[in-house]
């Protein structure tokens, strides 16, 4: 684990990770979202 000398480099850091996370939950709800929209088209259900 890296050491931190200053607030701002941990925050740096931070934030870096948090948009870093961002992102994969993004593309993953987005994945997601396609399977269960998709699975209507299959079954011929409106629902």
């Amino acid at each position: 684990m890296e050491e931190y000398h200053t607030l701002y480099a941990f925050l740096i850091h931070t934030k870096g990770w948090t948009y870093a996370l961002m992102g994969v939950t993004l593309a993953g709800l987005l994945c997601f979202w396609r399977f269960l929209s998709g699975r209507d088209k299959k079954t011929g259900r409106p629902y």
